[in-house]
């Protein structure tokens, strides 16, 4: 009997942590594309880049709100900040649990490449 204790004890440790990485690899990969699309921004504005972000997290299934998301340009950098409450399976049919997690990216670029205001000459 104690054996059957042990073995069911072991089995749900091994589930929840299943799941609780499932979940940390999610967001791992949510946040690996937010780097890799802003690396790649070029000149779009802001909110062009907020709604790259919303689709990046769409397709990973991540539940962000678009009040929470806050994208920045500076002159050689991207800044966002998407945090999101994600309710895991630790034990599924059993116990959930929400997770707040606090996604923050920062890509430096190689030059400005920020969308210029106004006209531009030609030569």
């Amino acid at each position: 009997m104690k054996t059957i204790i042990k073995l069911l004890v072991a089995a749900i440790l091994v589930t929840a942590t299943v799941q609780a990485g499932r979940a940390a690899i999610k967001h791992y990969a949510f946040v690996d594309a937010l780097q890799e699309a802003m690396l790649f921004a070029g000149s779009r504005t802001e909110e062009e880049l907020a709604d790259r972000v919303l689709e990046i997290a769409a397709d990973h299934e991540i539940p962000l709100a678009a009040q929470a998301l806050t994208v920045r340009r500076l002159p050689y950098q991207v800044t966002i900040d998407a945090p999101y409450t994600d309710t895991v399976d630790l034990l599924p049919g059993f116990y959930k649990r929400t997770w707040d997690f606090e996604t923050s990216v920062q890509v430096r670029l190689l030059e400005d490449t920020r969308p210029r205001g106004g006209s531009r000459s030609r030569r």
